[in-house]
């Protein structure tokens, strides 16, 4: 029976053995080579198109010399990598996941109530927010740099479209200093002059929408299905199934139709940053 490639648990198995390939310095002809395989089937592996069995991943992981808890890991991976909704825990796998999901997408809406989508964070807001929630001094700095490191998305040459809906009370009241938030709201509208970049408010006196419901991340892709991804507070969840992302869907459209539009949005945010840098 044909296994169902493109889950977000088979693309995040993939980029795991596409590194692992390219940290044993072995082409995809050489290891396809080693194990017998075309190595067309090795690049579908790695791009999730077409997951491995779990044999055929205890098979790669034993040639790459990968043993112990992280041969574990990935093998039961792919004995699940059909699953279209995955609940993914710790800090460094969402991330890896993620990252992955955000290189390959073409257009990606993110909802946030409450806080600046992490991708047009400034790297002070970000470091706040990371050292109130009890990170350490290093870690912070890590992980910033990593989040500036993946805005890249948004500037490279064919720059993902990205849509942040941005809740009232994220601009209102910020976790953080006053003039790390002032900043944040001056780079947030030099985001906002960018082609490819959409900034929208949600008033705080719309009332209900999907959006009180929680932030959600949309990603679409060019010839894989879309996916949504929701962040918890040490685990993340991907979406994957065409019923709940398509639920998704209308909850993006109906964000973004009860939100202000780009213009009188930029203009908000500019009148909160005048109270904002004007406050003693």
């Amino acid at each position: 029976m044909a296994r169902t490639g493109d889950t977000p648990r088979a693309r995040a198995l993939g980029a795991e053995l596409q590194h692992l390939r390219e940290l044993a310095g072995l082409s995809t002809r050489q290891l396809a080579a080693q194990l017998g395989k075309n190595n067309v089937t090795i690049t579908r592996w790695e791009t999730g198109q077409y997951p491995p069995t779990a044999e055929d991943a205890a098979r790669l992981l034993g040639t790459l010399g990968v043993t112990g808890a992280y041969y574990d890991e990935l093998v039961e991976m792919a004995r699940d990598a059909d699953d279209p909704n995955w609940v993914l825990p710790g800090v460094d796998k969402q991330l890896s996941a993620l990252i992955k999901f955000e290189r390959t997408a073409t257009l990606m809406v993110d909802v946030q109530p409450l806080l600046i989508p992490g991708l047009l964070q400034t790297s002070d807001y970000a470091r706040s927010i990371m050292l109130a929630a009890g990170g350490s001094e290093g870690d912070a700095d890590h992980r910033v740099q990593i989040r500036m490191g993946r805005r890249e998305v948004l500037t490279r040459n064919r720059p993902v479209e990205f849509v942040a809906v941005i809740g009232e009370y994220a601009l209102r009241y910020p976790p953080c200093d006053r003039l790390v938030m002032a900043d944040q709201l001056a780079h947030l509208r030099s985001w906002s002059r960018m082609d490819n970049v959409t900034v929208q408010v949600l008033p705080a006196e719309q009332g209900w929408s999907p959006a009180l419901d929680g932030p959600f991340l949309l990603l679409e892709f060019p010839r894989a299905r879309p996916i949504v991804h929701l962040e918890h507070y040490r685990s993340s969840v991907s979406l994957f199934n065409k019923r709940d992302v398509a639920d998704y869907q209308e909850a993006a459209d109906t964000v973004r139709k009860a939100a202000m539009s780009p213009e009188d949005s930029v203009e908000l945010i500019a009148d909160i940053a005048n109270t904002v840098e004007t406050t003693e």
